[in-house]
């Protein structure tokens, strides 16, 4: 599934970190306009990076596109695993304050 579905909210929460695997993450939460719209995303590596310090901040408005990807999923108490679809964050768009 190659859709794209656009969410558009304040941020509620920014935090920043580096993860070993990926580099530079910042994770968002956001009030979104939409009542019930999934409102927690992570940008890895480039996507993350184009948001140096400043660029976007707690209140400002921005919109979210998301694309579906499966990824495997590994039972911690069977061992067994699964394909499980998951929302993948393609690109952010900053509105402004």
């Amino acid at each position: 599934m190659s859709d794209v579905v656009s969410i558009t909210g304040r941020i509620s929460l920014l935090w920043r970190d580096v993860d070993p695997y990926h580099g530079d993450v910042i994770l968002l939460s956001l009030d979104t306009d939409e009542t019930l719209a999934m409102n927690t995303f992570e940008l890895k590596g480039d996507l993350a990076r184009r948001f140096p310090e400043g660029t976007m901040e707690e209140g400002d408005r921005v919109c979210v596109d998301c694309i579906a990807d499966t990824i495997e999923v590994v039972n911690q108490e069977t061992g067994e695993t699964s394909d499980e679809r998951v929302a993948v964050v393609a690109d952010v768009r900053v509105l402004g304050a």
